[in-house]
């Protein structure tokens, strides 16, 4: 596969997506692959603490740890807290200490969001 890829011209990244993840052929990661904008504040949160987020439309928002953020940005599966949400402000509770990842996005539709995130300390 490895003689396609350099016939293609395709770049080291993609390379390492396309053998590290689960994409069965070249098309997959061209044009299934989610490649979507996001916003993302990285987080560190004891274990009361929430998130408050807060946007000006509906957008999915996320609350996750370091590898789902990993598995979220490679498109691949991944777990969560949060979801699509259309009522500003949202607040997401950290399910345990530590660092966390906050991700904002239009699901692959088109158009900006805007958000703020603010920490409340339990």
């Amino acid at each position: 596969m490895s003689d396609l890829m350099a016939r293609l011209n395709v770049p080291t990244l993609f390379h390492k997506a396309y053998t590290v993840g689960r994409v069965n052929r070249i098309k997959d990661l061209f044009f299934t692959r989610n490649f979507m904008n996001f916003l993302h504040y990285s987080v560190n949160l004891q274990t009361q603490d929430m998130v408050e987020v807060t946007l000006d439309k509906q957008a999915n928002v996320r609350l996750l740890d370091d590898y789902n953020f990993g598995q979220y940005k490679r498109g691949a599966q991944h777990k969560y807290y949060g979801g699509h949400t259309k009522t500003s402000p949202v607040r997401l509770k950290a399910p345990s200490a530590g660092h966390w990842n906050v991700v904002i996005d239009l699901g692959g539709y088109s158009g900006t969001v805007k958000a703020s995130v603010n920490i409340i300390k339990g």
